[in-house]
């Protein structure tokens, strides 16, 4: 099996400086990433949106603070400390457990059981924002469980996308993952046991697998977690713990041979990032994909685009009844797709600014 390193991620490879050692040393081990990541490196995608000075200085700076929020967040739940007087947890408290993360804000909750291979090997130095410093640190692997959790984002603001309204709606996604994470964190520690939670700036493990390991919905075409309800218009977050917990299990609704029938994420995908042709990892099927096609598209847009999220049916809406059947019933799936386009087209594109950044023209832009 494959062990997940975050430094081969996207994001920790272009904010690497060219004249470090830790460049030098990655790029030895991956010549064939060098060329296309360089087109792309230290680029803020954020600074490339096209808009009035007036909507850059009354608008923008509605997510200016997000990430000084998730590190204060982070930070409070990092230093609290561990009760010393242990509190017995029954196994079948693991439903008061989900509920209480509701509570807090998530929408699904599942529980996984980890592995060396849950983990990341070695830390990408993606927690600069933080205030962390860990490229290469080797990952502790302390933890036997995590709950795993989805957060449902707006999808009035994600049917914008790739204008800023969906950003918008990732970056709130985003803060609440952190939110939930860090009070789902100190509870545990309050009951006696070690906990820590990961959010947008700080992972122990790549999510989408550890999601569907926890039976909250089946990997799709664009490598997101698609969960029966809400689609991929979810960000997923997770704590990890030492609090023995039930685990749950992987499930199928049918999504592999649905993915087949639709591809409208594939369609859609301005940047043409989005493959058909299946991979395995660690026995989990993923998709080929051309992230940095879709990282230089988030370059020229100015946000993280969500066409994707947007195009998926699911994330419209899909009968609960009838996804519960779909599975083995190819004429179920296609009746499925069908009436997705009578409904929407190809995808259901919001052309008109929502009112959150509509603005008086400034006549001087």
């Amino acid at each position: 099996m494959k062990k997940y390193d975050e430094r081969e991620t996207l994001f920790s490879r272009v904010f690497l400086d060219k004249d470090s050692e830790e460049y030098k040393a990655f790029y030895q081990l991956h010549p064939e990433l060098q060329k296309r990541d360089d087109m792309v490196r230290k680029a803020c995608f954020r600074d490339n949106y096209k808009a009035s000075d007036t909507f850059k200085q009354l608008i923008m700076p509605v997510i200016k603070h997000n990430k000084y929020h998730i590190k204060s967040i982070h930070e409070m739940a990092e230093n609290y400390p561990v009760n010393r007087e242990r509190k017995i947890v029954p196994a079948d408290f693991v439903n008061n457990i989900k509920e209480i993360t509701k509570y807090y804000g998530a929408t699904d909750v599942g529980v996984a059981k980890l592995t060396d291979y849950s983990y990341y090997d070695y830390f990408g130095g993606l927690s600069d924002e933080l205030g962390i410093e860990n490229y290469g640190e080797k990952i502790k692997k302390q933890y036997p469980y995590a709950i795993v959790f989805t957060v449902l984002m707006d999808k009035t603001l994600m049917n914008r996308g790739p204008h800023y309204e969906e950003l918008l709606a990732t970056e709130e996604g985003y803060l609440r993952v952190a939110h939930i994470g860090a009070r789902l964190a100190m509870y545990i520690k309050d009951l006696g046991y070690k906990a820590q939670a990961v959010n947008s700036e700080f992972y122990l493990g790549p999510l989408v697998p550890l999601a569907y390991d926890a039976g909250l919905g089946q990997i799709g075409m664009t490598n997101h977690l698609v969960t029966k309800k809400y689609g991929n218009n979810v960000r997923l977050g997770a704590v990890y713990t030492t609090l023995e917990l039930p685990v749950d299990k992987p499930i199928d609704f049918g999504l592999t041979e649905f993915c087949k029938k639709c591809a409208l994420c594939l369609m859609n995908c301005p940047s043409n990032a989005i493959k058909h042709q299946p991979r395995m990892v660690n026995g989990r099927q993923f998709y080929q994909f051309d992230e940095n096609n879709c990282f230089e598209m988030w370059t020229k847009c100015g946000t993280d685009c969500g066409t994707c999220i947007q195009s998926c049916p699911f994330t419209q809406g899909v009968d609960l009844e009838l996804v519960e059947k779909m599975k083995d019933d190819p004429d179920l799936m296609d009746e499925i797709i069908q009436d997705h386009y009578r409904k929407y087209g190809r995808r259901p594109y919001t052309k008109k600014e929502l009112d959150i950044v509509k603005l008086e023209k400034d006549k001087n832009d």
